[in-house]
């Protein structure tokens, strides 16, 4: 709209910081145009997960019990997973799709 009234200078108290690109955030799988293809797979992945998590959790917060349930599950899945990267470390197998800079490092 500013382009379309050819306004090329705006107050900078008119800019609201979540505007911006560089804006910090308390999540980091944000969806942008600017995301390399590299991660579109893992982004496609969290998203899917996201969804299949808001219908579980909808369903658990009905009560304490279901949601004591399935802080119990939670806790017993990062146990899994943290033993299954622990020993896919040690394999040292490190796809380009899942190539992340900490991983690099640590290779």
């Amino acid at each position: 709209m500013l382009s379309f009234e050819r306004v090329d200078k705006v107050s900078p108290r008119y800019i609201f910081e979540w505007w911006s690109k560089n804006v910090k955030r308390r999540h980091k799988h944000i969806k942008s145009s600017h995301d390399e293809p590299l991660l579109e797979p893992r982004n496609r992945r969290f998203d899917d997960l996201v969804f299949r998590s808001q219908i579980i959790c909808e369903f658990a917060s009905k009560s304490e019990e279901l949601t004591m349930i399935l802080h119990r599950i939670y806790d017993n899945v990062m146990d899994e997973m943290r033993e299954y990267k622990a020993k896919s470390k040690e394999k040292c197998s490190l796809s380009h799709e899942d190539a992340l800079l900490e991983d690099i490092n640590e290779f």
